[in-house]
């Protein structure tokens, strides 16, 4: 029953809709932004198709929304305000919204012509009515405005007895906040307020705001008067960055089920301010469900534009397409990117991303252009997992990583599987396809990352298990073998990624993550190889090799690595830096820091890892002979 989404104000709706009508392509690459970039290198080659599209393109009616943005030619960014703008005036665009239906046409148009009159109030008259006077204040004497989103306000203007001075506002009070609950229109003055004026007798009034966190209300709120009051105009002015500003593309039709390759993006990151990039897939062309309430206690499914129409109180709510959609993935680690794997799942049609700028006072941050790979798959659908799912930390083990694939007429077929982790590969040990070894080759194998070729799997192959046996070290809990596969004769499409499941019945632990064991979750190993050594430059043991292992950290540490006599003197400091987590060997030659050499005999070395919260140290002996 989902119908199109609506509410884009950046896109470009004659590419959405004929993306593919010329011939389909092995490679795509579509860019948001940097027209002025050179084009990607894959550009030209036969089967490539390239889209570039401009952050200033839109349309109206499709499906992504751009929120807070400041657009250009040169990128995107999070709107600064013009503390000499009224924002008052056009707040209904962005959302916003004016409380009091009495005064909206008044004191918020922009139009000092026009006046609301706040006629004689005195509270002496009103007791009986509960509530009817707070201080000298009372409810008919209240002005109020939804921003529809978060402001630092700089100023008020208010503006009153441009018809007759008598009638010029003598004491109000500003109030910021939190949107109150509002109850038939009336909003009685809130406490605390922020500023109070007594004996104004300026036509113009601009009342300056102190310091605060962004707020979505505002309150002006006069004081009992014995005579009539107009208010001709009041004014919001607001200064800094925005508290957020989200920009979310159209939902992207592939016309067909595609492999996402690499997302990459060129870009600042202010200092304390934050710039996240998510992406989702899904199977339908939106990611949301929309529902109505039925009168009954219960609600029923409408489509989009049913919601759009329906009253306020028949409005249930919109939740997330679980069953058609994957949720935003983690933010990518922000970079001026050279390439990225896109995690969200694949084989899939649609395709959404979204970028959230996240100021902190005056820091910003910028986004110049955002590029996407993608390809048609060599497999309809990829399940894999890895086996064993607990492991002891820093010690090597032997994994089996399982792959099952369904692969469909006029499907490619692959030939090369690729595992990408944290933890420390070694070996690839064996293969199998249905239980046969087969013959493979080794096309990486470096730390964190490997690849191995074998026989290509064909749609024949479809359902049949393949299964790669190699040898690594876990370094942490949770550690993720991310695989990919692809097909050596079209070396210009991206790999496909393997979606994490059941393979086969043979192991349970259906993930591609593997913890480690509670006991064994330490921060820092340490070898040292050799323990003696002959620093005399004859080409033999002339250093000694200090290794560590940093294990169970999300972040980069401050790591020192040092040489100590037993005296308590030191002697070198050998290395001092900022280490993720990894394997890492640090040399000390047997000098000293003057450059000599040590005399022969007993050393300590020692390596502090200093972490949020965490110190570790651990220490050692070292023997220098000649």
């Amino acid at each position: 029953m989902k119908a199109a989404r609506f509410l884009s104000l950046f896109w470009v709706s004659s590419w959405v809709i004929g993306f593919w009508a010329g011939p389909a392509s092995g490679l795509t690459i579509y860019r948001f932004g940097g027209a002025d970039r050179p084009k990607p290198p894959e550009e030209g080659h036969a089967g490539v198709d390239f889209r570039q599209l401009s952050w200033a393109d839109f349309d109206a009616e499709p499906h992504g929304t751009a929120i807070d943005l400041d657009v250009d030619s040169t990128g995107i960014q999070p709107l600064k305000r013009n503390p000499d703008f009224n924002i008052a005036p056009g707040i209904k665009e962005k959302g916003g919204e004016y409380l009091r239906a009495d005064v909206n046409s008044a004191v918020w148009d922009g139009d000092t012509g026009t006046f609301w009159l706040a006629e004689q109030y005195l509270c002496a008259k009103h007791r009986s009515g509960s509530g009817a006077c707070i201080d000298v204040f009372g409810r008919a004497g209240t002005a109020n405005i939804f921003l529809g989103g978060l402001y630092n306000i700089d100023r008020i203007r208010v503006i009153s007895g441009f018809t007759d001075p008598g009638r010029t506002v003598g004491i109000l009070r500003v109030h910021i906040g939190p949107l109150p609950i509002v109850n038939y229109g009336i909003v009685p003055p809130k406490s605390p307020y922020i500023v109070e004026v007594r004996d104004n007798r300026e036509q113009i009034l601009d009342i300056p705001i102190p310091p605060h966190e962004a707020v979505e209300f505002v309150q002006v709120a006069l004081a009992e008067h014995n005579t009539d009051w107009e208010v001709n105009e009041i004014e919001v002015y607001a200064k800094g960055f925005v508290k957020q500003a989200t920009y979310i593309s159209d939902v992207i039709d592939f016309e067909r089920p595609m492999a996402w390759g690499d997302l990459r993006w060129s870009g600042v990151q202010d200092l304390g301010a934050q710039v996240l990039i998510q992406t989702r897939s899904g199977l339908d062309d939106d990611a949301d469900v929309f529902w109505r309430f039925t009168g009954r206690g219960g609600k029923i499914e409408v489509g989009r534009d049913g919601y759009d129409d329906l009253k306020r109180d028949e409005k249930a709510g919109i939740t997330h397409d679980l069953d058609h959609w994957t949720f935003w993935s983690a933010p990518y680690d922000f970079a001026d990117s050279s390439g990225t794997p896109v995690v969200s799942a694949s084989p899939r049609r649609y395709f959404q991303f979204k970028i959230d700028f996240l100021p902190r006072e005056d820091a910003g941050g910028r986004v110049g252009f955002v590029e996407l790979r993608a390809s048609e798959p060599v497999a309809t659908n990829l399940v894999g997992e890895v086996w064993p799912v607990e492991a002891k930390v820093g010690q090597q083990s032997s994994f089996t990583y399982a792959l099952r694939p369904t692969i469909h007429p006029g499907d490619a077929g692959f030939d090369r599987l690729e595992i990408e982790t944290s933890s420390i590969i070694s070996a690839v040990e064996a293969v199998r396809i249905g239980d046969v070894p087969v013959a493979f080759a080794v096309e990486a194998e470096e730390p964190h990352r490997l690849a191995v070729s074998f026989p290509r799997l064909e749609e024949r192959d479809s359902g049949t298990l393949v299964e790669v046996d190699f040898a690594a070290q876990v370094l942490r809990y949770g550690a993720i073998f991310a695989a990919q596969v692809s097909n050596s004769g079209q070396p210009l499409e991206v790999p496909q990624g393997v979606n994490a499941g059941d393979a086969t019945a043979k192991y349970e632990g259906n993930r591609v993550s593997v913890v480690t064991a509670a006991q064994e979750q330490k921060l820092l190993q340490v070898r040292v190889e050799p323990a003696i050594f002959t620093p005399n430059n004859d080409g033999r043991n002339d250093e000694v090799g200090i290794r560590y292992d940093i294990l169970e950290i999300t972040d980069r540490a401050q790591v020192t690595v040092e040489v100590w006599d037993l005296s308590g003197r030191r002697v070198r400091q050998v290395y001092a830096g900022a280490d993720g987590i990894g394997e890492y060997e640090r040399a000390w030659d047997g000098r000293d820091e003057a450059d000599s050499l040590v005399p022969p005999g007993i050393y300590l070395y020692r390596i502090s890892v200093d972490v949020d919260r965490e110190k570790v140290e651990k220490t050692g002996v070292l023997y220098a002979t000649y």
